[in-house]
């Protein structure tokens, strides 16, 4: 199943790729991709843009050291300054949430709220230590899956979310040990007898914390957690079994690299990682074929390449069983896919001015905050519930409160509430429709549209239901007479308005469809 892939290569294959791959995919991306060939695109995917320009300050005048439009990512911050925590972590979000809007031809994005959502940290740093931690996860979004397990173990703002900060050798802190060993690296497995779990034991992380001991995430101004030998436990650590009996003996500032290495001898880090990218981009539903025909493979392209992940990534995506019916539009939209599915497919123009558009994006923060997914806000360890929690997996994002939700998500992106003046985003359909390759063909517009909203095949009748709502009675000439005539006459503002509040009636309809919040 994970044999290269060798069917059709057309829009819903291309699209298919691109919306697993990238937030909101746009029409002339996906056709792109088609012209482009599988093989072009997902190369074009799996190679990562330079790093971008940091975060800037767009509304805070207050600090010193960087002014309104400049960086503060290398600037310490000024304790007694009222608001400046704050406002940083406002520029952080922002630029995100920018960088998730304008990508549309690598996979770092996706990449990235992965490896947020499995290296989990909230609400734990500095906004400098997490600007760190994002460059950090970034950096190594398709690299060194065990060199990146050993930067995050120091990083300044895991150290505080799971107290690695307050592990030191007269009373060991587990927090960090336990989750490495269960969610990081390894997972837990059944549990085989009392403190063993198939693969680790409460021995080992015991051991592992004690190894771990002597981290301090404070160190000054600077962006890197500080070695205190004098609160490292210099003793031997003693693993089960599990681990072969090996010994850790002490190695210092080094030893925590001595962990992660005897980790990654266990072959079950490379199964446990690649299921975990496989729930992320295919679907969560993990069978025992799939784990014989899909898993282990991957993860043996992984021990292949020393745990270089873009070779398992390029497996995957080029793969037949990526491409297999079933699971085209199989999962529900995360929050952020379901918003950029309107706000980057339907090519809405952001402000013009980069810090109106910082601004923008960090009130659109707090609208993600009310449907649960929102940088730095993951409620648990674990990452988010529809990527973890068994039966429901992806059914976590979709209730009574969260569709009211996001129905009211839409109406602000749409502009029938007003949105002036806090950040309009400038939904124009009418030059969206009109860049439609046949738009004065009712039907043809209809399928066109579809195409790229709908991840799998609208039947006759939902088309003709999305139809009624456009030209309510009237024949399919009356779509093209009346558009044609807008066409005619653009500035006339009568014939603009008929024409825009007929569309917003038929996108309404393709909103509310339940196919609408599949990926």
């Amino acid at each position: 199943m994970l044999s290269p892939y060798t069917g059709p290569w057309e829009y819903a294959q291309a699209a298919h790729l691109l919306r697993r791959c990238i937030y909101g995919p746009r029409r002339a991306r996906i056709l792109q991709a088609v012209a482009d060939g599988m093989e072009a695109t997902v190369d074009a995917l799996l190679t990562l843009p330079p790093p971008a320009d940091p975060p800037v300050y767009f509304d805070f005048e207050d600090d010193p050291l960087a002014k309104i439009g400049e960086s503060w990512v290398d600037k310490p911050i000024t304790k007694n300054i009222s608001g400046i925590y704050f406002h940083r972590d406002k520029s952080l979000w922002a630029w995100w949430f920018m960088r998730m809007s304008r990508e549309q031809h690598s996979i770092l994005e996706k990449m990235t709220l992965f490896w947020h959502n499995h290296f989990v940290v909230a609400e734990a740093g500095t906004p400098n230590m997490n600007w760190a931690y994002l460059s950090l996860i970034r950096e190594f979004a398709l690299g060194n899956f065990r060199e990146l397990s050993k930067r995050m173990t120091i990083d300044q703002s895991m150290l505080i979310y799971l107290n690695g900060t307050q592990n030191v050798k007269d009373e060991p802190n587990e927090n960090y040990a336990r989750e490495l060993l269960e969610l990081f690296t390894i997972g837990k497995g059944p549990l085989v007898a009392e403190g063993d779990y198939t693969h680790y034991t409460e021995q080992d992380v015991a051991a592992i914390a004690r190894a771990l001991t002597g981290w301090v995430a404070w160190n000054g101004d600077k962006l890197q957690a500080r070695f205190s030998n004098s609160r490292h436990d210099t003793g031997s650590k003693q693993l089960s079994h599990r681990f072969n009996n090996q010994v850790i003996e002490n190695a210092g500032e080094q030893e925590y690299a001595r962990v992660i290495d005897l980790i990654f001898e266990q072959e079950e880090v490379s199964r446990h990682i690649c299921r975990r990218l496989y729930i992320w981009f295919v679907h969560y539903d993990i069978t025992p074929e799939v784990e014989q025909q899909v898993i282990a493979p991957m993860a043996r392209i992984l021990r292949q390449h020393d745990y270089h992940l873009k070779p398992v990534m390029e497996a995957l995506l080029k793969s037949q069983h990526f491409y297999d019916h079933s699971l085209q539009g199989a999962m529900i939209k995360n929050t952020f896919d379901f918003f950029f599915s309107v706000y980057n497919s339907l090519e809405v123009a952001p402000p013009a001015d980069l810090l109106k558009e910082y601004d923008m994006w960090s009130r659109w923060y707090w609208e993600m905050n009310k449907l649960e997914m929102a940088f730095f806000k993951i409620p648990s360890v674990a990452g988010w519930r529809a990527y973890y929690q068994e039966p429901i997996f992806y059914r976590d994002w979709v209730n009574s409160a969260s569709l009211t939700l996001r129905k009211k998500l839409l109406q602000k992106i749409n502009g029938l509430i007003d949105y002036v003046d806090k950040g309009h985003l400038g939904l124009d359909l009418l030059r969206f429709v009109g860049s439609l390759q046949d738009p004065l063909d009712v039907n043809n517009m209809i399928d066109e549209i579809c195409l790229l909203l709908f991840p799998r095949p609208m039947s006759q009748e939902q088309k003709d239901f999305f139809k009624e709502s456009l030209i309510p009675g009237l024949p399919n000439f009356e779509w093209t007479a009346e558009y044609g005539a807008y066409l005619n006459d653009p500035g006339n503002t009568e014939k603009r308005r008929a024409v825009e509040n007929k569309l917003w009636q038929m996108f309404n309809a393709m909103f509310g469809a339940p196919e609408f919040q599949l990926c």
